[in-house]
């Protein structure tokens, strides 16, 4: 009886190594998949920020075209 006990107090050693590896490797995941979608938010920003620059200048520049036909 006593090697039985042994052996089930080994597999359930091993089983918890398993688990708090397992453990472990989820919470690196889940920090990973935090900064990727703050890296997400941080490009869609800047994206943004950027056509509205684009849509500035396009702008200025309609208007400067503008102005030279009409001299």
């Amino acid at each position: 009886y006593s090697q039985k006990e042994d052996k089930y107090e080994e597999e359930i050693k091993v089983l918890t190594d398993k688990l708090k590896e397992a453990e472990t490797r989820a919470e690196f995941a889940e920090r990973t998949v935090a900064k990727l979608e703050k890296s997400i938010d941080d490009l869609e920003d800047e994206l943004y920020a950027q056509k509205l620059k684009y849509k500035a200048i396009s702008e200025e520049l309609d208007h400067a075209l503008n102005d030279m036909t009409s001299m």
